[in-house]
């Protein structure tokens, strides 16, 4: 008999199925889509200095050059010409940025409007002009008690992920989410802003609001901040809305269009990604399954219960699958249960009280953050920095999902830390303490199938963070859109313990082939609902000088025509347009997310 519960979960569990075992395949580089989206017709504003274009360039924008040697699946150089790469300042599965961002507001120099942000230029593409604001946090389950200064919209365009890594490409997509999210949160403290992050909103309606073909791009996660120097909204403005919604304006033309736009709207360049019904069929199931279509404010994620009250009972759910109190508080806190802790097994089981700990500003971090892919200095670190890392990573945010238990659990490999007997450990957040589970995880873990710059990772990493939770533990409150909370958590909880690492002066990568059967057996998650769902290695920098350097800001030359020609920003010796379906200048990043 299938309960309502097997129901609201069974996407999730059709997508988990598909995707056991199977390996991913060689990417067809010629059905790479544009990498990056433009509005053409769009008036394009130049960013001025300040904190909007700060906190869009150092979340989105074009930051870094790369160069990377050669280098065989061993970490040993080759022969060959250096690979000079382009990069943001957050990680990205494969290095193929699949996130968007929008913009809703204004600020110094910038009127008030509806933006896309072009990130070739570092430039806000005019969608259309006057306050959008109160329309998107209308959408959100828990919109902030004030208005916001600025609204950020994220949105995934699937196929930019989904051409090399298939229908995988939704939890890379999903993670990334969470890291620029991190990112975000990080850029704001550093700024004195005050943010807030929301993943539980009208799905429908936020499409629509952008004139998003659903089927190719769609929004996942919403950033309301406050703070922001901005100019004041103009009378006219908010006494006459547009007399047409942005989502007529803005409406996509059909998928390979070959038709110019035209004076009654903007469309995306025909080379824009194609829907991924049929291309990527599990990822449009379950994304479909996560979508709400009813406003989430009247009950519209998988129950008629208010957001608040299902938070409350998800955190029980959370903290015990089976629960005997009754949990009706607003406090979930109250009379739930703690968290059960993992059983040890034999020759586990001893617990490690970390040391105090000085606080981190992450966004220290950012500058230095690398994804090392031959390795590690083969160096222990302190108690007190993975104790750092541990905090950063597990550490509260404000957003919507801030009223429930956390959606995941924080494991760690200590293979090289003073005082820290080798082994696989739970970590408790509260008590700041390790429990170990297991002895020597490392030989267990290169028992699975790893790819080779894994292995050599894990030969000289310090420490690995695994982040694991229960694929299905929330459905029974928010349907299959649990998913999508889940992963974009790990991913936040990744990337803060990354920027952290960062700003320790160590380095960090994410491995994803890490969330093998093997690496939950050595965690001791064998036999139950929780499954690794990151991995992420740590350790001191290889030696030698750093090959990752960052760009100057962008100079404002002026305000363009958005037609393709006439670039509006210089940002060193990058020369746009970037409109072309792959840069023949920059290779992708071969190696495994």
């Amino acid at each position: 008999m299938t309960t309502a519960m097997d129901a609201a979960g069974a996407a999730i569990r059709t997508y988990l199925e598909a995707l056991r075992g199977r390996a991913p395949g060689p990417a067809d580089w010629s059905a790479a889509p544009a990498r990056y989206k433009r509005y053409f017709g769009a008036t394009r504003l130049p960013l001025p200095s300040g904190p909007v274009g700060e906190l869009l360039r150092d979340l989105l924008g074009l930051v870094r050059v790369d160069w990377v040697h050669p280098v065989d699946e061993q970490g040993r150089p080759v022969e060959g010409a250096p690979r000079i790469t382009v990069g943001r300042p957050a990680p990205s599965g494969g290095g193929l940025y699949p996130i968007e961002g929008y913009l809703a507001g204004g600020g110094p120099g910038l009127p008030s409007g509806l933006f896309h942000y072009d990130p070739v230029h570092h430039a806000l593409e005019t969608l259309h002009l006057g306050d959008h604001r109160q329309a998107l946090t209308g959408l959100l389950a828990a919109p902030p008690p004030e208005p916001p200064d600025l609204v950020l919209v994220l949105s995934a365009v699937f196929w930019r992920t989904g051409f090399k890594y298939g229908d995988f490409a939704y939890r890379l997509q999903c993670q990334e989410i969470g890291a620029l999210t991190a990112q975000a949160l990080a850029l704001a403290e550093k700024q004195s802003l005050g943010a807030s992050v929301h993943l539980l909103f009208d799905d429908a309606a936020a499409d629509r609001l952008l004139g998003l073909d659903t089927a190719a791009e769609s929004v996942l996660a919403v950033l309301t901040l406050t703070g922001t120097p901005h100019e004041p909204v103009r009378q006219d403005d908010a006494a006459h809305p547009p007399r047409r919604s942005p989502a007529d304006d803005l409406a996509p033309r059909p998928a390979h269009s070959r038709r110019r736009p035209t004076a009654d709207g903007l469309a995306p360049r025909p080379a824009d990604p194609p829907p991924i019904n049929d291309r990527l069929p599990y990822l449009a199931a379950l994304h479909a399954a996560t979508r709400t279509t009813t406003s989430v404010r009247d009950g519209g994620l998988a129950s008629p219960e208010p957001v608040a009250t299902r938070t409350t009972a998800l955190a029980c759910d959370l903290a015990d699958p089976e629960p005997t109190v009754a949990c009706t508080s607003a406090s979930a806190s109250d009379v739930c249960p703690a968290d059960p802790e993992p059983t040890a097994p034999p020759g586990g089981g001893e617990e490690f009280s970390l040391p105090d700990i000085t606080p981190i500003r992450l966004a220290d971090g950012i500058p230095h953050r690398a994804s090392p892919i031959i390795g590690y200095r083969p160096e222990p670190i302190s108690p007190q920095t993975l104790a750092q890392i541990l905090a950063a990573a597990s550490a509260t945010y404000p957003g919507d999902l801030s009223s429930i238990s956390p959606t995941i659990t924080l494991y760690v490999l200590a293979l090289r830390v003073h005082g820290l007997p080798v082994g696989a450990y739970h970590y408790n957040a509260e008590r700041r303490a390790l429990l170990r589970i297991a002895a020597e995880p490392a030989a267990r873990i290169t028992g699975g199938p790893l790819a080779p710059n894994t292995r050599v990772g894990l030969r000289s990493a310090a420490a690995v963070l695994v982040p694991v939770g229960d694929p299905v533990g929330g459905v029974r409150w928010f349907g299959d859109r649990w998913y999508r909370l889940q992963q974009a958590e790990t991913g936040l909880a990744v990337h803060r313990a990354t920027l952290a690492a960062a700003a320790l002066g160590l380095t960090s990568r994410i491995h994803s082939d890490g969330t093998t059967p093997a690496t939950e057996a050595a965690l001791g998650l064998t036999g139950s609902r929780r499954q690794a769902l990151s991995f992420l290695l740590l350790g001191r920098p290889p030696a030698g000088p750093s090959l990752i350097r960052r760009l100057p800001a962008p100079a404002v030359d002026g305000v363009g025509s958005g037609d393709g020609t006439t670039p509006t920003t210089s940002v060193g010796a990058i020369h746009p347009p970037y409109e072309g379906r792959k840069e023949n200048h920059v290779r992708q990043n071969p190696a495994r997310p």
